[in-house]
């Protein structure tokens, strides 16, 4: 999806280079020698406790749900 969006289309940007994709986690799980499943499972372990440190900062303006 643009994976952040909540589209369904892991490999659709929507025309904006910010908007993450598979490819991006792919290559960010390669650059640490991670499966993809596992830097995934980082990536939502650490918004999870920046959302326990930053209170009310902007990591927890978003519309993820924990």
């Amino acid at each position: 999806m643009c994976m952040n969006c909540g589209c369904g289309k892991p490999d659709d940007r929507h025309g904006s280079p910010d908007n993450i994709t598979r490819e991006d986690l792919e290559r960010a799980a390669r650059a640490n020698g991670q499966s993809l499943d596992q830097a995934v499972r980082n990536i939502d372990q650490t918004t999870r406790s920046m959302h326990g440190a930053a209170g009310s900062s902007s990591a927890s303006s978003g519309s993820m749900q924990g």
